[in-house]
């Protein structure tokens, strides 16, 4: 698989104005320590708004090839500098998982890993908090846990993706 193409392919589904050269805003910075040079950075709330889409959405895509596993990532991430609701994560993230699954059709690379983060610097309200401290989103018939980080950590995105 040609990285360069595949990455230049997916640049070429969203307006330019919408490309990013960071994953850091809404008052939260995330740092790309150890993430791959080449990649793709959409700035989704622009998009959706050039689309017209209303649908909530998070705030912004991420797409890398890994070097190892030769993988597509997929990552959309949540930015809440402040507390993070549990309802308004979920569904921005599923609504941004279902717009992904449409504009980057499967032949485009062997294995596409979806990777949901939320990013938050005050924690999370839990819609029920007795119950699991677990956040989760269903996406194509599975369910994919979402992976939370703190704003402004040393390597945080790295972190939450590869530990």
């Amino acid at each position: 698989m040609n990285q360069n193409k595949v990455l230049r392919d997916l640049r070429a589904r969203f307006d330019d104005s919408s490309i990013v050269n960071s994953c850091s805003g809404e008052g939260c910075n995330v740092y790309m320590d150890d993430i791959p040079p080449e990649r793709v950075i959409v700035n989704l709330e622009r998009e959706f708004d050039l689309q017209q889409k209303t649908e909530k959405r998070c705030d912004r895509l991420l797409f890398f090839i890994h070097p190892t596993d030769n993988n597509l990532y997929a990552v959309p991430i949540e930015l809440k500098s402040g507390a993070a609701r549990e309802s308004d994560v979920i569904e921005k993230l599923e609504n941004s998982l279902k717009f992904i699954a449409q504009i980057v059709p499967t032949p485009i690379c062997s294995r596409i890993v979806y990777a949901p983060v939320l990013f938050e610097g005050r924690g999370i309200k839990w819609t029920n908090p007795k119950g699991t401290r677990q956040l989760r989103v269903t996406f194509r018939g599975s369910t994919l846990q979402i992976l939370v980080g703190r704003c402004g950590r040393t390597r945080n995105l790295a972190g939450v993706l590869f530990g």
